[in-house]
């Protein structure tokens, strides 16, 4: 089959299920979320202890008149008290940025304290605000020592008088609450505070990453980009359940396994059986991009399902590399050989094949690690082996290795009569999918379509099981490893 990349494959589906894959990819990592949070508000907190000098305030209460002292009145207008609050104002400002009385409450600090001060420096130690719909102003003065505080704050009552009556002759400016000396250090915030942002930043920039991460990866996140971003038909879509025994997979034969489990691979098989049917084929290669994609698990299930509708079936471990049917059914495979027997002649195809009553299934297993598979099954007689057995069986399901990191399976599927291509969710890149696709178009067999497989993260598939869409799965793995590099293929036909 030609590989046809078209350009509506680029679409993304950017609507509920995109944003539902950066919420569960999150989730999934919550924990690392609230470490990073944690850490970043201790860190916080401990810069907060270990920066934090004690600071004493002293304050001061004025308030402003827009009559002389000397004027007699009955009562005040309502223009009194909007004069009263502008002018309130005009002498928050005086308070604050008069240099010539700044400079003189520097003066008068360092007379009755010692400290030397510049004006600059007390302008930074005072805070003035209007207390709103007043003529009140209040002035605080903050510094780290309790003594300074209280010179500033009064010298302030020594000397504002005369700056105020020369700026607004007219008006009068009265402390109504006298300064006094702060006896202990104003109340801390700053270590909740910095505990709160950095928690806040912690948990943000966490989850920012992981974001980004998402969208950098380029994975398969739902069952449509199978369709729209691979260009493949959708055999199936099997979901995600947890699974305690991680040495053997999870099987329809298995009385715990769900109906909805079960029933997916009836869908998988009436679909296979009908693509059978039209295209006359047999023989069915199994194989994934990537290791760990749950490959193992879906011949066997296939095999299973086809035997119990009545078909002869064999089901072949052509991962002579990483032979895994043997752990997946819980058979023992130990001294068998499978294709490699075969091919050099150690074996004949009768010896290498038996009978599973438990399963209904005849078994070509294979509990050797071949290093050179790749040259093995590039032998001519792989061709001849092939076409006796499909003499005998109705169907041949062939579990191979991932042909997206060895070679071995495009020679497979020379041989085969279709490809089953096992995609799991959010596992390898889609381009990288491209890439193993357009190398199985090199055995010129046809990719009958995708199992998308270990599904949990699509919004869309969720509201379909839970409204009993035969969504079910699976999740364990057997840990391929296959550090021996890509052999040399060969072309069979």
């Amino acid at each position: 089959m030609e590989y046809n990349p078209r350009g509506h494959a680029e679409t993304e589906d950017t609507s509920v299920d995109s944003i539902f894959n950066y919420i569960s990819y999150v989730l999934k990592r919550w924990w690392i979320v609230v470490i990073v949070a944690v850490v970043c508000a201790a860190i916080g907190f401990a810069y907060a202890k270990l920066s934090y000098v004690p600071k004493y305030s002293t304050n001061i209460k004025f308030v402003a008149n827009n009559r002389s002292e000397g004027t007699i009145v009955t009562g005040q207008s309502s223009s009194d008290l909007v004069a009263g609050g502008t002018l309130a104002n005009n002498y928050r400002y005086l308070l604050t940025t008069t240099r010539g009385l700044l400079q003189l409450v520097a003066d008068d600090v360092k007379s009755a304290t010692g400290k030397t001060m510049t004006y600059t420096q007390v302008a930074s130690c005072i805070k003035a605000n209007v207390i709103t719909d007043t003529s009140w102003v209040d002035l605080t003065v903050v510094t780290d020592d309790p003594e300074v505080s209280y010179a500033i704050a009064v010298a302030y009552t020594n000397h504002y008088d005369d700056f105020a009556q020369d700026a607004f002759p007219a008006t009068t400016l009265k402390v109504v609450d006298k300064p006094y000396k702060a006896d202990k250090p104003d109340s801390d915030r700053t270590k909740l505070l910095y505990s709160a942002a950095g928690l806040v930043i912690g948990a943000f920039a966490t989850i920012a990453l992981f974001c980004l991460i998402v969208a950098a990866k380029d994975t398969v996140k739902s069952s449509d980009d199978i369709t729209k971003r691979l260009d493949l038909k959708l055999i199936g879509s099997v979901g995600k359940v947890s699974k305690k025994n991680s040495k053997s997979a999870i099987l329809i034969t298995d009385k715990n396994t769900g109906f909805s489990f079960v029933e997916t691979f009836k869908l998988i098989r009436t679909k296979v059986e009908s693509f059978a049917a039209k295209e006359n084929a047999k023989t069915f290669v199994i194989t994934s991009t990537l290791e760990d994609e749950g490959k193992t698990t879906i011949s066997c299930n296939l095999a299973i399902s086809l035997a119990k509708n009545g078909k002869s079936v064999l089901l072949i471990d052509g991962d002579l590399r990483k032979p895994a049917v043997s752990a997946a059914l819980g058979i023992p495979a130990g001294g068998e050989t499978g294709f490699y027997g075969i091919i050099t002649g150690d074996k004949t195809a009768a010896d290498s094949i038996r009978y599973s009553e438990k399963y209904n299934l005849f078994l070509m297993l294979n509990g050797e690690n071949i290093p050179d598979a790749a040259e093995v099954l590039s032998d001519d007689k792989l061709g001849k082996i092939m076409a006796e057995l499909e003499k005998e069986f109705d169907y041949i399901i062939i579990d191979s290795a991932p042909a997206g990191v060895i070679a071995d399976t495009a020679i497979l599927a020379a041989e085969a009569d279709a490809i089953l291509l096992v995609v799991r969710e959010d596992t390898a890149s889609v381009r990288r999918i491209r890439r193993t696709i357009e190398d199985l178009g090199t055995s010129n067999t046809e990719i009958a379509g995708c199992v998308y497989n270990i599904a949990e993260g699509n919004f869309t598939n969720r509201i379909k099981a839970y409204r009993g869409g035969g969504k079910y799965g699976y999740g364990y793995g057997y840990g391929y490893s296959y550090g021996y590099g890509q052999s040399k293929k060969k072309s069979k036909k």
